[in-house]
């Protein structure tokens, strides 16, 4: 028998940081007048700027970068190095090299601040005369199971063509385990490179295939969403790019389209001719950062020689013996950031029962309940959540007479929900 309670408690927090994004506009010459890169032919001129969180955060974040725009002269040498000299729970700091004289018109970055176990950065920035391959490790999580490179810079000596390809971390060049990855990649004419992995989930990253395109006018995806997916946070991924140096400047532009599909891609403009490009997207599930987090669980097993549920408790209760489907969604008031469910099982033999829990690190390890109607005969399970936004929520309870499911709705701009709490009967 299934009987189920809920317990709505109040307590005063404040809500966690654990995500931001923006743009870095500095290194370009038309959003930055007095950019001493472009109007110095100085070798090795440099700028540094400070880029400052719209709320601090508790702890110094992941800073993730992503090409929005490349504006470059065509001779050679050309590029520039770019170091993230220090991230605090203010802002973030980001300094950019140009070695040559040439002229250099702007760089623009998208950026993104994770404070989230489940996502890990590793930056591997101004590497001289690189490898074609680079191992790394990281810590062990066991929610990450996806990985997203980028490339963040080059300095192509030329004078022929510049070929930086980083190949697809999932399908090519990246090989992630339960604790390294691996990134291979093949340059020509290059210097210097600078790249970035993000390790996460795919709960909270949907990473789209890589495609290389020959096309001089550039090249575009259709942004395709798995059941449960909604969102418009996507972005394009510059993984590499080839071109020869002729008479037109290197200009790349991230395009992003919203109807009637979400469509990514990267662009040349004016006369810029690109003999390939290679990217990919990734698309970022904002309302995964309001999930509940799991507060804690206690479980009890007695014998109630009565055999009955404690009489002062308003429960529901749902006969085992018959066959009921219910479902409803509770919605719960701004007021209230935490929520605790109390599920009791009235044993009637020997059944089984598999607990499943979802936190914020890992899926909880499942465990099981083993009842035995002449010892124990009760089971109470009491599993306490956080709330760490304050806006009004929604769990949508789904009951039978073998199981309970209780699951968070965000009911965002990108909708999205998650089981936080499941029982059911095994045997």
């Amino acid at each position: 028998m299934l009987i189920i309670q809920f317990v709505l408690c109040i307590f005063s927090a404040d809500a966690d940081h654990l995500f931001e994004q923006g743009v870095i506009q500095h290194f370009n010459y038309v959003s930055n007048p007095n950019l001493i890169l472009h109007f110095s032919s100085a070798k090795f001129r440099q700028e540094e700027v400070f880029i400052p969180f719209s709320k601090q955060f508790s702890q110094a974040p992941d800073v993730y970068l992503n090409v929005k725009q490349i504006d470059l002269a065509y001779t050679f040498p050309q590029g520039y190095t770019l170091d993230i000299t220090s991230i605090s729970t203010l802002g973030f700091k980001v300094k950019m090299v140009c070695e040559s004289p040439e002229l250099f018109f702007g760089v623009i970055f998208n950026w993104f601040a994770f404070n989230d176990d489940s996502v890990q950065v590793i930056s591997n920035l101004n590497i001289t005369y690189p490898n074609s391959q680079y191992t790394h490790s990281y810590m062990k999580n066991c929610k990450i199971d996806v990985a997203l490179s980028n490339l963040v810079s080059f300095y192509a000596e030329g004078p022929q063509f510049n070929n930086v390809t980083v190949y697809n971390q999932i399908i090519q060049g990246l090989s992630l385990t339960t604790d390294t990855v691996t990134i291979s990649f093949y340059t020509y004419n290059v210097k210097q490179i600078g790249y970035q992995i993000l390790l996460t989930s795919s709960d909270l990253f949907l990473i789209g295939p890589t495609i290389t395109n020959i096309s001089p006018y550039g090249s575009s995806q259709i942004v395709n969403f798995p059941q449960g997916w909604e969102t418009q946070n996507c972005f394009s991924n510059l993984l590499g790019f080839k071109h020869d140096g002729t008479d037109h400047n290197i200009r790349l532009d991230q395009r992003i389209l919203y109807s009637p599909n979400i469509i990514v891609g990267f662009y040349p403009w004016h006369e810029t001719i690109i003999q390939s490009i290679q990217h990919n997207y990734f698309c970022i599930n904002d309302a995964y950062f309001d999930l509940a987090i799991f507060d804690g669980l206690m479980q009890t097993q007695f014998f109630d020689k009565t055999n009955q549920i404690e009489t002062h408790i308003e429960i529901l209760e749902i006969n085992y013996n018959q066959n009921q489907n219910v479902g409803e969604e509770i919605t719960i008031p701004q007021c209230i950031q935490s929520l605790k469910i109390i599920y009791y099982w009235k044993c009637i033999g020997y059944e089984q029962l598999k607990l499943q829990l979802f936190c914020t690190e890992v899926w909880c390890s499942s465990s099981k309940v083993q009842c035995n109607v002449d010892k124990t005969n009760i089971v109470r399970l009491s599993a306490s959540f956080l709330f760490i936004t304050a806006s009004e929520q929604y769990i949508q309870i789904t009951k039978s007479s073998a199981s309970l499911t209780a699951t968070q709705i965000i009911k965002q701009q990108n909708p999205f929900q998650k089981v936080l709490f499941k029982v059911e009967m095994v045997t």
